[in-house]
Order: C-alpha cells, then structure tokens, then sequence
C-alpha cells in the first residue's frame, strides 16, 4: 500500500474500474438499452435548439474545449516516453509539471467498487405509477395537499363572490395527482407556452382526457393556489432565506433521487438553466441564452444514464443567517459531490468549475477524481502550453504530477485546448481512420461532458411547463419533469424485457394519475351524459341507463276550466281523477283515519 504523492490518498492494489467484474459487464448491458431507448426519442420527430437555457457557462475565447470532437471508438496506443524528463514550470514559479509520468502505473483509489442500478427498496416498483411514486412519494405529495388547501381556505368570499362553489372548494389527494397527470400529459402533447384553453375545446379539436378531469377553470385555481409550505411562518423564513417557498419539498426530492439508484462510474457536473421572466428575488440574467433571465441550478447527473443524482438552486445572495451560501465553484462542487464521497467515481465538469485545487480537494477530501476543461488564466499553467509556437496542428503537450495529468491540445491553427484530470495518468492517444492522433483525455472528455445537456434536451421534449408567473411553480414543473425522467429510467431497469418508449411511459404515466380522479367523477350526474360516457370508457366501465321512471304522466286537472289547461300529477285517493292542488284539501294523517273510518 503506497501514497500518492503529497495528498495523503491511500491507494491499493486491486482491479481497475476500467476491469469490470461479470455483474458490471451485465450492469452495462442494461445501460446500454436504456440508452438506446432515451436515444430514439432523441431522434425523434422533437428538435432540439442548442441556443437556449441550456448553453454553458463561461463561453468566452477560454472555453476551448467546446468545440465538439470525436469520441468514436478506435483504437488507441501509448506514444513512447522519452527518456529525459523536461520540467515545466507554472506561471506562479512554484508549479512544476513532468514531460512524463513519474510511474508506470497508477493504482486506482482503495474503494470498493458498487454495483450501479436501482437499489433493492425501490426493485418491486414496476407499475409507471409506482416508479413515479418512489419520487414523489406519500411525503412530498401530502405536503402539497396540506399547503394547497391551506392557501384555498385562506381565499375571502369576496376574492371569488361570482365564482361557482364548485370551482374554489378544498382539493383532495386524488385530485392533486390528476392536476399533476394533466401536466404530464401537456408536455406530451407539445402546450408547453401555448394556450391552455385549446385542450379543452368541446368542438373536437381538444384532448378529451383534460375535459373529462376537471373544467378549465378548475385547473387554473387549482394550479395557482399551489403552495408546498407553512403560511403561518413563510414570512419568518422567508426573510432569511430566498428559496424559503419551496427548500422543504425540494430537498425532499432530491433525497428521494439520491436514495432509489446507484450512479454508474462517470458522472457530469454543470449548469442548468430555467427561463423565467416573472418577479423573482435570485433571478439572473443570462446574456448567453435566448431566455435573457432565469434561474440558474446546478446538477450532478450519470453521464452514461441521464439520471439527475443531485441539485441545487442558485438562491443569489442570501440574507445574514442560516442559509448563507457561497457560490464559488470549489463549494459549488463540494456540496454537490457528497452524496457520491469516497465511491471513486469520476466527475467531468466544464472551465467554469475545474482548477488545480478543486481536484486536489476531490482527491483528498472526497477519493473523486475529475476530467475538465481548463481556463488559460490558471497561475499553475506553464507559458509554454499556451502557445501554438512552435508546435504544429495536431500536437500534444503532456504534464504530469502524481496526481493529475495537464495536456495542451492544438486542434488547428491558432487554437489550443487545456484539460485536466486526476483519472488519466499516461500519454494514451486514440486514432479514427486517417485524423491525426489525439489524446485520450479529450475524447473521454467530449463522451462525458454532457450528461446535464442531455438531461435537458431529454426533459424539453415533453415539458410540463406552461405559462405562469409563480417561480415556486416553475421549481415545481423541474421537479415533474427530472421525476418523469428518473422513474423512466428505474421502469426500465425494473422491467429489463421492457421496449416501451419514454413518449409512451409518460402517456400512461398521466392516465394512470388521473385515473382515480375520473372513478369518483363517474358519480356526478349533473355532468353532460356524453363526458360521462367518455369517462366511464376511461376508467373502464360501463354507463348504465337509468332506470325507467315509475312516476305517472301529468294529466289535466279535471275540476278546472279547460280554458286553463292545467296540468298536474297528483289524483284523488278515491276516485284517481286527476286533481289540482287548489281542489285538495290538506289533512294530517290522524284525521286521514278518521276520516276513512
């Protein structure tokens, strides 16, 4: 057992994470066809505009590395060491970098490999439903169903005086997951911005499934008056914390991701982008993006499955107290890699994030190594990997220390790319066809670098969102669309037969939500006798017709004029003519007997 370098990291000898045993070589198999399954909605008939929330950050002239090369599979070779070191040293002049690495080989980190997959509490979940559950589960929703009727009962008579009773009433559990099935099944539908109103037109160009739960103006009550905590302390909380609205349910969500399934070896770190334009204490412009302003998240996601292990909201600056928070990219990653500390996983991140320290601290403080691109601004950086002179097109520069490996790149005339890692540690190149040699490194990066793109374009195809101007219901509309990701990828890792399409599972995910709703409307008579049939074919039953009326037709009052015509449906106990209640005369029921006796 040795040490490396000056960190203190102990390290063993045993397999490399690049060795699989037999169970991962399995465990991979299954990624793979979640992944072709995510990918043929990626290919699908949804487009994708690389120009909006989810550009990078810090695209200046020092983002090199955003240039996409390739990462097909080739096949690689280590370029020949040569046998005198050249030390390079860093533009701080205490920085020093080797030509070489120091040794042959880097043993991996002394962690125990796991086995990546849904953890075995969450392995019976099979149903849509109950894979969506293990997200949003009885905790999260009973807080939304306290807190919203918490808000409808706080609403004045006189806020609502010409509105139907019907409309403003109390909500319940079965009704708050078919407000939510409604939203799932409008992102599968393509509304997200448009006019809601056209879901529900009765003139055949609407989707029946939003008439048949509830009226329009129900949704909208219902959505606006969606709370997720305490009013009797909000303003408390809210003066020393800015996300005070929605921190309860949100760090309940994200407990509830990083519980149900183990990430696989890579994962990706970065930026994520939400366009709002409403009144909102942390929003920030974002110049880059064709939104201007939103909120700004950060995400820790599996790099091969697109599932999102952990978030965080960019709460701005926070007043004195409690939730004080720095957002200098070291404390952004920090916080964000625990829930995955000392597993020996890989992060890759972009220039905004990576420096020298930060992969020291992964290293030391967490046993992560990391892949990133590198700003030229670093101080640890040497001159001589900062300039194309006299290097040609094509050429690498290597420099190693016992804890990470530095390469300059020039992918063309004029133009050089920096990386970093902690996870490489030789001059391994990888060659397609004719191109020149390039290292490894690179197209490890470029494989790994977009896994929060991907979470995003994945969650843009079917996007619940639709206008609002409540950015605790935006954080909201996120939640829905990582849990409607999330659960796809734990169905199809729980149903390994399974081909079904993510369009489909978020279909049959909004049906399933809403059923239960539509079994307790299928007792309303004063609905339309249509819908209601439409609805009892929903649900699965049958509409039967009423029974036929026992009760006698009107006939003409015979002791009235026949000018009158007057109509009734009342008779004589006697004689059964028909007869008008101003020719009867009213008698209890004791006098009744008498009378016949």
């Amino acid at each position: 057992m040795g040490r490396v370098g000056d960190l203190g990291v102990t390290r063993k000898s045993r397999v490399s994470p690049r060795r699989p045993s037999v169970l991962l070589r399995r465990q991979r198999k299954q990624d793979v066809r979640i992944a072709l399954a995510l990918l043929k909605e990626d290919t699908s008939n949804y487009g994708y505009n690389s120009d909006d929330e989810t550009q990078r950050v810090g695209g200046s002239a020092d983002s090199d590395t955003e240039q996409e090369l390739s990462d097909d599979d080739g096949h690689t070779h280590v370029q020949d060491s040569d046998k005198d070191d050249i030390i390079y040293t860093g533009k701080d002049g205490t920085s020093l970098w080797y030509s070489n690495p120091k040794q042959a080989k880097i043993e991996p980190l002394a962690i125990e490999p796991t086995i990546p997959g849904v953890n075995p509490f969450a392995r019976n979940a099979k149903t849509e439903i109950e894979c969506w559950n293990l997200f949003f589960n009885d905790e999260v929703l009973g807080d939304i169903l306290y807190h919203t009727n918490e808000e409808i009962n706080s609403k004045t008579y006189s806020e609502h005086h010409n509105t139907r009773v019907h409309i403003i009433k109390e909500t319940s559990m079965d009704e708050i997951m078919a407000l939510l099935g409604l939203m799932y099944i409008t992102g599968l539908n393509n509304s997200t911005g448009y006019n809601l109103t056209d879901l529900w037109r009765s003139d055949g160009t609407g989707v029946d499934i939003f008439r048949m739960t509830m009226s329009l103006q129900r949704f909208n009550f219902l959505q606006g008056c969606l709370r997720f905590d305490d009013a009797a302390t909000r303003a408390q909380r809210s003066a020393v914390d800015n996300i005070a609205l929605v921190r309860d349910i949100f760090d309940k969500f994200v407990a509830n991701c990083q519980k149900v399934y183990n990430p696989n070896h890579f994962l990706t770190l970065d930026v994520k982008y939400i366009p709002f334009r409403g009144e909102c204490p942390f929003r920030q412009f974002m110049p880059k993006t064709s939104a201007a302003y939103g909120i700004k998240m950060y995400s820790l996601v599996d790099a091969k499955d697109s599932y999102t292990i952990n978030m965080e909201i960019n709460a701005g600056n926070q007043p004195d107290g409690p939730y004080g928070t720095s957002y200098e990219p070291i404390d952004i990653v920090d916080r964000l890699v625990r829930p995955v500390s000392h597993t020996g996983r890989n992060i890759t991140f972009d220039n905004y994030f990576t420096s020298i320290p930060l992969v020291t601290h992964l290293l030391q403080e967490h046993m992560l190594t990391c892949t990133g691109a590198l700003r030229k601004n670093k101080k640890e950086i040497p001159f001589s990997f900062l300039t194309t002179q006299p290097r040609g097109v094509g050429s690498s520069r290597f420099g190693f220390q016992k804890h990470m490996t530095l390469v300059s790149h020039v992918p063309k005339k004029s133009k050089i790319i920096l990386l970093l890692s902690s996870y490489h540690h030789d001059k391994t190149f990888e060659v397609k066809g004719g191109d020149k040699p390039k290292p490894e490194i690179i197209s490890f990066y470029n494989s790994t670098k977009t896994g929060v793109e991907n979470v995003d374009r994945l969650c843009k195809m079917y996007d619940t969102r639709n206008y609002c101007k409540s950015w605790p219901i935006l954080i909201l509309f996120t939640m829905l669309n990582i849990a409607g990701l999330n659960s796809y990828i734990v169905y199809m890792a729980n149903n390994p037969n399974s081909k079904l399409r993510r369009s489909e599972y978020i279909r049959k995910l909004g049906l399933a939500l809403v059923k239960q709703h539509l079994k307790s409307r299928t007792d309303k008579n004063n609905l339309p006798r249509e819908l209601r049939k439409r609805i009892f074919e929903q649900v699965g039953e049958t509409l039967l017709d009423p029974p036929a009326s026992d009760v006698k037709p009107y006939k003409r009052c015979r002791d009235c004029p026949s000018s009158k015509d007057r109509k009734t449906k009342y008779c004589c106990i006697e004689c059964k003519k028909p007869i008008c209640l101003q020719h009867v005369i009213t008698m209890c029921q004791t006098c009744t007997a008498l009378a016949i006796d």
